[in-house]
């Protein structure tokens, strides 16, 4: 097909009740020669069409069925040019030619583009910076658009882009005018700020003015706008580098205050899941930080934890798994909360009996993550776990957990076994399931009903157990036969006939 085909084509899209089988025989056409692709001079004919666009623009009012089919239409051409294009990031033409789908009313089609610009950037061996900034004023330009898909692209595409012009004054200036924007867009330039912020602390130092934007948000008196902002903190505050920069400027003062005047002001107690989600998530890599510098946080984290509220359980048990995650955790939080943590360990046997299936999960992994160690423990972080575990059991078995896996709950039952497994890294946790009633028999059985996931692990527990000098002589070759025959043998029954049987 020559020029002129297409050119015919094209006006012809002018009439409506032509368009659907002219796009039809234009879609067939590219596509029948996708082994031999069409011209590149037809194909940025076809991006640079005015009339090609109007047929994706989603009319309301018009017949929905026939105005869909017509703009699916328009956007497969669209999408089998942008195919067989390759877009070249270096090209200078390369804004104009996406300028008008890259400005189209459609979300779909600024999807279909951003997402093949995405997937070139990505594509490339060496990143090459763009030769002009006008394509990422467009890019820019998506943030303030309604839909979250696009812009989700629109970010990704930036956080790959922008770190080259940042110094820009057309970028500042578009920056600038985003944040002038409403709660959404203002937040999703927060949110490319801090995905650049957290490669180095000169890209911090870039986007700086952007980031203190986000951090006046987090002294007024829109909680939920609060709570986004420090949602999308989280990643800096992560980073050494970012981390400093909060400090510089009092952002966990700043937060830590909100709580302790949390009576002043009824609603802050909505933002105390992010707050604990943010301190937790610094601790996890700044224990010292956290855990000596804000003693309001945890006494503010352990009424929470006690309190059974089942709406802000999860938040905190996953705060206080990030708070002793690490080495340093664990005996921060022994040496400075001895007193709270033994409590609390003990309200989480009650809470084990009371809460839903899927919080008593959430309590299970939590302490998983409590007990977690690589590698092994010196004599005194031993001496504090077992502490923990008996405060927690009530003694040194394991009978809480044994209640757990006779539920009719395999997610229930893996998480229970999960802690198990490992507890049983301890001598003392080995102990425990030897001392158990029914444990050994239950770990050893070959129910045929249980999730093959509980199996697996049942079978890892015996693993630990078979090289245990916990054990005598006989156990261990029972165990050690357990683990050779693998996590999903199953026991033959065999039937012996009697005499006379085959008569009857």
């Amino acid at each position: 097909m020559d020029e002129e085909w297409w050119q015919c084509n094209l006006r012809e899209l002018e009439t409506v009740n032509k368009r659907e089988e002219t796009l039809s025989n234009m879609y067939a056409n590219i596509n029948k020669q996708s082994a031999l692709p069409i011209n590149r001079q037809v194909i940025e004919l076809l991006l640079r069409a005015p009339n090609l666009y109007e047929c994706a623009r989603i009319v309301k009012g018009e017949k929905e069925q026939e105005q869909e089919q017509v703009v699916n239409l328009a956007i497969d051409v669209l999408r089998s040019c942008l195919q067989q294009l390759e877009l070249d990031i270096q090209d200078a033409k390369l804004p104009e030619l996406l300028s008008l789908p890259l400005t189209h009313s459609n979300p779909a089609v600024r999807s279909l583009v951003l997402g093949n610009l995405l997937k070139q950037l990505r594509s490339q061996r060496e990143p090459k910076p763009l030769p002009s900034t006008e394509l990422l004023l467009y890019v820019l330009d998506e943030l303030q658009q309604p839909e979250t898909q696009s812009s989700v692209i629109a970010i990704d595409i930036l956080n790959l882009e922008l770190t080259n012009w940042l110094t820009d004054s057309g970028v500042q200036s578009k920056l600038l005018q985003l944040l002038q924007r409403d709660e959404m867009v203002c937040c999703r330039v927060y949110e490319l700020a801090v995905m650049l912020a957290k490669h180095s602390a000169a890209s911090l130092s870039s986007v700086e003015f952007i980031l203190d934007a986000a951090l006046s948000e987090l002294d007024n008196d829109d909680v939920l706008l609060m709570s986004s902002v420090m949602e999308i903190l989280v990643p800096l505050a992560e980073q050494n580098h970012g981390l400093s920069y909060m400090e510089r400027r009092r952002v966990l003062d700043i937060i830590s205050s909100r709580v302790e005047r949390i009576d002043e002001n009824p609603l802050d107690a909505l933002i105390l899941p992010s707050i604990m989600k943010f301190f937790g998530k610094i601790a996890a890599v700044q224990p010292q930080k956290i855990i000596a510098g804000y003693p309001q946080m945890l006494a503010c984290l352990f009424q929470l934890l006690e309190s059974g509220d089942e709406a802000m359980l999860p938040t905190g048990l996953d705060t206080l798994a990030n708070l002793t995650s690490t080495v340093q955790g664990k005996l921060l939080m022994h040496q400075h909360f001895q007193s709270a943590m033994e409590q609390l360990l003990r309200k989480y046997s009650t809470h084990l009996k009371n809460l839903s299936p899927p919080l008593k999960i959430r309590l299970l992994n939590s302490l998983d993550v409590i007990y977690t160690l690589e590698g092994m423990p010196s004599s005194e972080l031993n001496t504090i776990l077992l502490g923990w575990y008996e405060c927690f059991a009530g003694g040194r078995q394991v009978n809480h957990i044994m209640e757990l896996l006779h539920t009719p709950f395999p997610d229930l039952q893996l998480a229970a076994l999960g802690l198990l497994k490992t507890l049983c890294q301890y001598p003392w946790g080995i102990t425990a399931v030897q001392q158990t009633a029914g444990a050994i028999e239950f770990l050893l059985s070959r129910q045929q009903d249980l999730d093959k996931d509980v199996k697996y692990l049942k079978w890892q527990i015996m693993q630990l157990l078979s090289v245990s000098s916990e054990f005598t002589p006989t156990e261990i070759v029972r165990f050690t036969a357990y683990v050779n025959e693998g996590p999903l043998y199953q026991q033959t029954v065999v039937n012996i006939a009697t005499e006379g049987q085959g008569s009857q």
